[in-house]
């Protein structure tokens, strides 16, 4: 079993200078990063290979960025991406479907008819304050909750594009099946 809390703790440890440096030099506000921090384990760093399952096992390969997909609280899974290419991740356990799950999840019935923020990339997400999701699963079930915004805001057409194939797929229906009830005699 995947022990994500101590992974992502130890990834926080790796984090030096040059590397909030460089998320500064991306773009990132140093005031997300203190808000972040405040709330919870906002980012490390990993030794990590990639793998073709979309998965990634830490140890060997190049330095990513790690960030904590947060669901009720708890860390259900780590997602890692490099700062050349945010356009890319993977996922440590497959479990999370986005960056700021709990923002969609506990957002508040005052921001229920005001647009949803979603971000194209983890860099765009932390960029934006780490406000609204990014999607990080795309073939995730919850990514159709989505349907019930009022409405959707994007950074781009292309995430637009992206969000309208995905939510227009027809949903596979289940055999509905009628229960017959036996007499009791």
């Amino acid at each position: 079993m995947i022990d994500l809390h101590s992974e992502m703790n130890a990834a926080c440890d790796r984090i030096r200078q040059p590397h909030l440096d460089q998320l500064l030099g991306l773009g990132v506000s140093s005031g997300t990063i203190a808000e972040l921090g405040a709330r919870q384990a906002p980012f490390g760093v990993v030794s990590a290979t990639a793998c073709d399952d979309g998965l990634y096992v830490p140890g060997e390969g190049p330095t990513h960025l790690v960030q904590p997909i947060i669901d009720g609280g708890e860390i259900i899974d780590l997602v890692a991406w490099r700062s050349l290419q945010p356009f890319r991740w993977w996922l440590r356990s497959g479990l999370g479907w986005a960056l700021g799950q709990d923002n969609w999840t506990y957002r508040s019935a005052w921001d229920v008819g005001d647009p949803f923020a979603v971000h194209a990339t983890p860099l765009d997400w932390l960029r934006a304050g780490c406000n609204g999701i990014c999607i990080v699963d795309w073939s995730a079930p919850e990514v159709r909750e989505l349907l019930t915004a009022e409405a959707l805001r994007v950074g781009t057409p292309a995430l637009g594009e992206a969000l309208i194939s995905t939510l227009s797929r027809p949903h596979r229906l289940p055999q509905i099946q009628t229960m017959e009830t036996a007499n009791a005699a």
